[in-house]
């Protein structure tokens, strides 16, 4: 499994920036192959995904979140708001490392199972939180980037996450290549569209990734 993730983090298409990894690829994968262990484990107890074997885990979840790090830079701090199992935040995170991230999980079970993860993968400068976003006003202004996966339908997730930016931070969120949003929409969120990242998923289909900055004036 570690040499299919070697393979994964070297694939060109995902345009990571090696440059910027302070940590070499076979660390990186060392790190997705401890969560694999733990996804597995804890799958079998609590249906943390649909997907039941480690390939397809890969090919759906982990390669997806990687994408999103081609928006990411290096140093910063994040939030991923409805984790689940850990995507994107988790993958974000290893080859991301200097990046502080925190996990907002609304579900005891799969926070339980994050906050597990990062102990055991050994991660610094992470930490999962149990609990709705909508009820944490601390997190209002805090990031330099909201991750979404998967979460609400995209209007409330543009919604939710323009309040947790930073000036000048980046919305990023997945979704259908055909998706797009009005711009007076944008507008009274204070975001501007500043990037789209499209990309062949591993059953051949296409997705995007939309990358919304704040407006500071």
């Amino acid at each position: 499994m570690k040499s299919l993730l070697i393979e994964l983090l070297n694939n060109c298409s995902i345009e990571l920036g090696k440059d910027n990894f302070p940590k070499s690829i076979a660390e990186q994968a060392k790190q997705l192959d401890l969560y694999l262990k733990e996804w597995k484990k804890w799958n079998n107890k609590i249906n943390l995904t649909a997907e039941c074997d480690e390939l397809s885990l890969i090919n759906k979840h982990i390669f997806d979140s990687l994408q999103y790090a081609r928006a990411i830079l290096p140093v910063g701090s994040l939030i991923d708001v409805g984790s689940g199992a850990g995507f994107p935040g988790i993958p974000i995170k290893v080859v991301r490392p200097k990046l502080s991230v925190v996990l907002i999980e609304s579900q005891r079970k799969r926070s339980n199972f994050l906050k597990t993860v990062i102990n055991s993968v050994g991660f610094a400068e992470i930490e999962c939180i149990h609990g709705r976003l909508e009820d944490s006003l601390p997190f209002l202004g805090n990031y330099d980037y909201v991750t979404l996966r998967h979460v609400l339908e995209p209007n409330l997730s543009l919604q939710l996450g323009s309040n947790l930016l930073k000036p000048d931070g980046s919305l990023i969120l997945q979704t259908s290549c055909d998706n797009s949003f009005k711009p007076e929409f944008l507008t009274s969120l204070c975001l501007k569209l500043a990037d789209e990242i499209v990309f062949k998923r591993a059953g051949g289909s296409y997705s995007k990734i939309m990358v919304f900055k704040q407006k500071t004036s």
